[in-house]
């Protein structure tokens, strides 16, 4: 862990990050209370105080994998920390090192070499933007792993993951249960197995409670905060039908972007529209009006992945590996009204 990659998960620069942790003038003390606590979490030392790993220590490495950045970006600081320090508790006391390596993913075959020249004894590998031809590529790869936040039933490594069509089922029923019978969903143009598994999940809801699915209230946007906002703003332009009593959007994120895209046409969240996300960040609770969504115990999916990883550093036999779905929890905030 390094000042680049604390500059990253805190938002600011590295010359900021560096004033901060030296004590210098020029940061606000919100700003340095977040790098410090960041720091802290991370075990980063300043080089005067610094310890270094004693010589027969193994190293894990923690593996951020960008394919596009349109997905795993800042939006999901808050995400990645929580893995982080699910991680580094978990490695804490084990006798291995823990090391993040963050890579612009040019090729799985550039990756597994860069791999196998830094001789880790496992790696953890957060596969958000990976593609299912990736998580086979994967298998080449010499030394043992975990991926994480990402599920192909059809490739046979070890996952950790939430599970995202028991999340939808709940989402759905909650829906269900304050009136509404029309539900669309905004989802998004660029794929990843949990948008891909949201996707499945929320048709299955509609089909388990008897609910039509219509395509015309599924609408697809551009990822990010931007790319819900500008599409959800062309789509309401276009509007030639009335929109749907309730939508689900693919993360939290893209909500932010479709309630102000609707509040800007004069639709009112939840009176003329209730909105669900997914991933219950920070700003979820904070905004206007405080957004419904499920939260995911990022925390419980990065210990689980570890303690995968110690048992198949551990177990001398064969190895046989596994898949884990960890379920979420409804966080029912103002989002959501009842349609009487």
């Amino acid at each position: 862990m390094g000042i680049k990659e604390i500059a990253e998960l805190a938002g600011v620069s590295k010359t900021t990050v560096s004033l901060a942790l030296n004590g210098r003038k020029g940061v606000s003390l919100e700003t340095r209370l977040r790098i410090l606590e960041i720091a802290k979490q991370m075990d980063y030392r300043v080089p005067g105080d610094r310890s270094y790993p004693l010589p027969h220590q193994k190293k894990i490495i923690f593996a951020r994998l960008r394919k596009h950045g349109l997905i795993l970006n800042e939006d999901q600081n808050s995400f990645i920390m929580d893995y982080i320090d699910g991680m580094n508790l978990m490695f804490q006391g084990s006798g291995y090192t823990f090391e993040i390596f963050d890579q612009h993913l040019e090729s799985i075959d550039k990756f597994i070499t860069e791999m196998q020249e830094k001789q880790p004894e496992g790696l953890i590998i957060l596969g958000t933007e990976l593609e299912v031809q990736d998580a086979h590529a994967l298998t080449a790869l010499p030394i043992p792993f975990v991926v994480i936040d990402t599920f192909f039933e059809q490739v046979t490594i070890d996952f950790v993951d939430m599970a995202n069509i028991g999340a939808l089922h709940t989402i759905v029923e909650h829906l269900v249960t304050m009136g509404h019978q029309d539900i669309g969903m905004v989802t998004s143009t660029v794929k990843s197995g949990n948008i891909v598994l949201r996707e499945r999940g929320f048709k299955l809801a509609l089909d388990h409670f008897s609910l039509p699915y219509n395509s015309s209230n599924c609408v697809e946007v551009g990822p990010g905060f931007e790319g819900a906002y500008r599409d959800t703003k062309k789509k309401l332009t276009q509007l030639n039908t009335p929109l749907p009593h309730a939508l689900f959007c693919y993360n939290d994120v893209a909500a932010f972007g479709v309630i102000k895209a609707l509040k800007e046409h004069g639709y009112r969240v939840p009176d003329d529209i209730s909105i669900v996300g997914f991933d219950d960040l920070p700003m979820s609770a904070m905004m206007e009006p405080h957004l419904t969504t499920v939260k995911i115990p990022n925390r419980q999916i990065s210990n689980i992945a570890a303690s995968l990883l110690i048992n198949q550093l551990n177990t001398k036999n064969g190895h046989y590996p596994s898949s884990t779905l960890v379920n979420g929890t409804l966080i029912i905030r103002d989002s959501v009204s009842m349609r009487t």
